[in-house]
């Protein structure tokens, strides 16, 4: 189940990237609906509807948040269950930069097959003309990709060399990983890349 994350101005200048409020009132609106049904049946509830039951619970208690904080000057993420989170900081001055990566499972890092399939997932997130791109690379189908549904990851790059996952879509959607990461970046004071779109052309 892939859980939405949207970006959110708060306090004191500070913007958040993670679940929002609706989503959690939506959660918790089916699971009110589920336990009504269940209260009403005169059966117990199946191994679905507890199932289902535990999804929904997760979905109001989950926690996943980016939160750059320029008071502060520090990138903090919250992940966990609520009341039971975990978090971390990472000063301004050790952020190299907010980015994006194409990513598709099935080829070789490195090789001329991942770079096509990098372009093509930046064209696809950019909104390119499908048939035009797919014939220029002589390949059947941009979409397919020969099987491999592509997708893009946001990541921040510490001065330190580590590179940690902010979010993940698949590249028709990940227009909204753009604006997030360029929001993030902004606020942070640091640069918004894209690895992978074209190597030739230096972005």
């Amino acid at each position: 189940m892939e859980i939405p994350l949207t970006v959110r101005k708060g306090e004191g200048g500070n913007l958040s990237y993670g679940i929002p409020l609706w989503y959690r009132l939506a959660s918790g609106a089916m699971l009110a609906v589920v336990a009504g049904g269940v209260l009403v049946s005169e059966s117990p509830p199946s191994v679905i509807a507890w199932l289902i039951a535990i999804l929904l619970l997760l979905g109001i208690l989950y926690e996943e948040r980016w939160t750059a904080i320029p008071g502060r000057k520090v990138m903090r993420h919250t992940e966990g269950l609520l009341p039971l989170t975990r978090s971390f900081e990472i000063p301004f001055d050790e952020i190299a930069d907010l980015r994006l990566e194409a990513f598709a499972k099935g080829t070789v890092p490195g090789s001329a097959e991942e770079k096509a399939d990098g372009r093509r997932a930046f064209a696809m997130m950019k909104g390119a003309d499908i048939a035009t791109e797919a014939r220029s690379e002589a390949r059947p189908s941009l979409f397919r990709m020969n099987g491999r549904k592509p997708y893009m990851n946001l990541m921040l790059a510490t001065q330190k060399g580590e590179v940690l996952l902010v979010d993940s879509l698949p590249a028709r959607r990940a227009v909204r990983l753009l604006r997030a990461g360029t929001a993030l970046a902004e606020a942070c004071g640091v640069p918004m890349r894209e690895y992978g779109a074209q190597e030739e052309e230096g972005i």
